[in-house]
């Protein structure tokens, strides 16, 4: 197998690293990643100045490429560039800090996995749900490893990626591995208005959660983190609320035969 390693952590990630050693043990492994943080870019693309592929060596001394790129440039720089199609998974990680819920609409590292399902590969996402400064990377890393090796015989549906939380545990305290569903993570107080020396305001984005993970339904990702399991979250990408197309056909009806 050739597996395409990206994150939004930048190359020299300590997340990235422990990716790439876990999965170097199953498969080939290629690294394209930003050559700076870019948490929390989302899905941009890059089209207002030229994107470059830098050589760089990890920590151990492996090759990979950094980019002044997106996350999302990087996955399409990865697989069409750097390795020329010839990609069997792409897998985006270790993100550190949590990507549950509502946070993969914000992500970087979920949006790299969503590029490549895009362009046609399967992909995973990757994250450590902490801030904490250590992190106990391993055991995601090595379920990432045991997982796509499960999904080389048990191919995704076009179009759709996994993406997996962990909570920040060592293996021996892990509760179990949990499929979930997306559940529901909302910031308020998002906006922190501050004044500089010379008596301009300025702005600060963060906020803190709505609501706890102990309030978290059940099934969902938050909660099965909350319950110290590895959460592994089937996404695609069809966005379309179905529940509201009877609804409106019936409006449209109406509008029509009124004129409008």
């Amino acid at each position: 197998m050739r597996i395409l390693v990206t994150n939004d952590d930048g190359v020299q990630a300590d997340g990235l690293f422990a990716l790439v050693q876990a999965l170097s043990q199953v498969a080939e492994v290629i690294v394209v990643a930003p050559d700076r943080q870019q948490s929390a870019t989302g899905h941009a693309i890059t089209l207002h100045k030229p994107l470059r592929l830098s050589p760089v060596a990890l920590r151990d001394g492996s090759p990979a490429f950094a980019s002044n790129g997106t996350p999302s440039d990087c996955a399409t720089l990865g697989i069409l560039e750097a390795m020329g199609g010839d990609v069997d998974f792409v897998v985006s990680g270790i993100n550190h800090g949590p990507n549950l819920g509502w946070d993969i609409h914000y992500s970087g590292t979920v949006s790299a996995a969503i590029e490549a399902a895009i362009i046609g590969k399967p992909s995973l996402a990757v994250s450590v749900a902490s801030w904490e400064k250590e992190i106990h990377w391993k055991p995601v890393a090595e379920f990432a490893a045991t997982l796509v090796r499960w999904l080389a015989t048990h191919p995704l549906p076009p179009h759709t990626i996994l993406n997996i939380n962990a909570p920040n545990l060592p293996q021996s305290e892990l509760t179990g591995v949990a499929v979930t569903t997306q559940g529901r993570r909302q910031y308020v107080d998002r906006i922190e208005k501050r004044i500089d020396p010379v008596g301009k305001p300025y702005y600060w984005l963060g906020g803190s959660l709505a609501e706890e993970a102990a309030g978290a339904e059940a099934g969902s990702d938050v909660r099965a983190v909350a319950d110290g399991k590895l959460s592994v979250t089937p996404v695609h990408l069809d966005l379309t609320a179905y529940s509201l197309l009877p609804t409106l056909g019936d409006a449209v009806k109406a509008w029509d035969s009124a004129g409008f």
